[in-house]
């Protein structure tokens, strides 16, 4: 019976770059990732990394009409959906490498790299006046001063606002285990775990009525696809 083949008697292959795609998770949101690399040497890889991520405050609750149904739901006292571009270069270190093509590897990763905070307004339809057979509503930027529970109907579309943006420069961190499961050379399949943070000049209003932040640290989870190329 024929054992399992270990890395060294299998045909290797030198590959010098690989590019992959990326989704995942994390504890205030989601996150899409683009990443290039080159490999310096066998066990030590460069990466150049494109990441957008939405950041979401803690505090936000969901708020829902309660007098009819079917009515788009929305975040009470959100003033602004924000999001974080995070162009950042960085280093993969093999900790343990694959001991059959159907093995699994590890690396470590750091990256480094400019956090670009983009805040756009939250727009919701308002109730301006109501009688048993009908109701006029228009739609506004919210207004902690001016509007409330007893006047929101629902969150108006999400691309109202875009000419309102405002941007917060920053700086991000990421550090993180990389598992590499895939069974084909030239494909990549690989999941992560880690830490990120993002770091602003000042606060960002994301939610009225409570303390906003500046400082953004995640712990996140995410899935990569993508292919290892020979030139």
């Amino acid at each position: 019976m024929k054992g399992q083949e270990t890395i060294f008697e299998e045909k290797t292959t030198v590959f010098k770059t690989e590019q992959s795609v990326g989704i995942g998770i994390h504890t205030n949101g989601f996150q899409a990732t683009y990443r290039y690399v080159k490999y310096q040497s066998a066990f030590v890889k460069r990466m150049f990394e494109i990441e957008v991520a939405n950041i979401k405050h803690p505090r936000e609750i969901k708020s829902i009409y309660p007098f009819e149904e079917d009515v788009r739901g929305y975040i009470f006292g959100k003033l602004n959906a924000f999001f974080a571009v995070r162009p950042s270069v960085g280093i993969q270190k093999v900790i343990f490498p694959k001991q059959s093509i159907k093995g699994v590897s590890i690396t470590s990763i750091f990256q480094l790299g400019p956090s670009v905070g983009i805040a756009k307004p939250v727009y919701l339809n308002i109730i301006q006046q109501e009688s048993i057979t009908s109701r006029i509503v228009s739609k506004e930027r919210y207004d902690p001063d001016e509007h409330s529970t007893n006047n929101i109907y629902s969150r108006a579309s999400f691309f109202n606002g875009f000419d309102e943006i405002k941007i917060y420069p920053g700086l991000f961190g990421k550090l993180g285990l990389h598992f590499d499961y895939g069974d084909q050379r030239e494909l990549i399949k690989s999941a992560e775990v880690g830490f990120t943070i993002d770091a602003y000049l000042r606060k960002i209003p994301i939610l009225a009525f409570t303390e906003n932040r500046q400082f953004y640290p995640n712990l996140y989870i995410a899935i990569f696809f993508g292919t290892r190329n020979v030139d």
